[in-house]
């Protein structure tokens, strides 16, 4: 099945609610996490409903006597659906693992200004399979990058503005694989093949358009993390 890239997060964000109530979810809900007006979750709900993706159901909220609402939660083929196109999704154990080990590596290389941090996760990058684990490497070394570049283009405080701006909270991220790219073109990073550079922003894009918007905010609660680091 076909599905827009709106669609798939629509539907992401309904599952990641639905595990996390252990019930139906109100469409307003949704909207509010998504950081969208109620009328638009309420439409997209009804186009996955249509889709099979959704099932809605009325219910009468407990000690009133209000009319009922409707509730919307993912069926069996959209679980099914995620679950292939997560297939390489971390648990939550070993994406807490993954972080802590590149925080520490990030602690360590301060008397290196992080150079052989950097050789590192250009090494390991094309073998990365998981998305997430890909998106994190990537997402420290671009910053680690921008720090490299501080004293000629101080484009480090502009990606802090954008950590601190932008709502949701993961969409800053598009604006750092876009820096990635931006980087790789005008040739300003020694440490890196400019080509390679190129190959691994656009592949971080790709990720952060396939991850469930529970993943995208863990990745950027680890790259403000990362800034802390780095900028300290």
């Amino acid at each position: 099945m076909t599905l827009s890239y709106r669609q798939r997060e629509f539907l992401g964000r309904l599952l990641d609610l639905y595990h996390e109530s252990k019930h139906a979810v109100h469409y307003t809900d949704l909207a509010q996490s998504l950081g969208v007006k109620p009328v638009t979750a309420y439409e997209m709900l009804r186009l996955l409903e249509e889709k099979g993706l959704a099932q809605s159901e009325l219910a009468r909220p407990s000690g009133q006597r209000s009319r009922s609402i409707v509730l919307f939660s993912p069926t069996q083929k959209a679980m099914a659906l995620l679950a292939r196109w997560g297939g390489d999704r971390l648990d939550e154990h070993e994406w807490e693992r993954a972080k802590a080990d590149i925080l520490e590596a990030l602690e360590q290389g301060k008397s290196t200004d992080y150079q052989d941090l950097l050789n590192e996760l250009l090494q390991r990058l094309p073998e990365r399979k998981s998305p997430q684990l890909f998106a994190a490497d990537m997402v420290t070394a671009i910053i680690l990058l921008l720090h490299e570049l501080r004293q000629t283009v101080p484009l480090l405080d502009i990606v802090v503005d954008l950590h601190q701006f932008n709502s949701p909270t993961w969409e800053w991220l598009y604006s750092l694989a876009g820096l990635g790219l931006a980087l790789s073109l005008v040739g300003k990073v020694a440490s890196w093949n400019a080509a390679a550079l190129s190959t691994y922003s656009q592949r971080l894009y790709q990720h952060l358009e396939d991850l469930r918007s529970g993943d995208k905010r863990r990745l950027s609660d680890f790259a403000h993390e990362v800034l802390e680091v780095v900028g300290s």
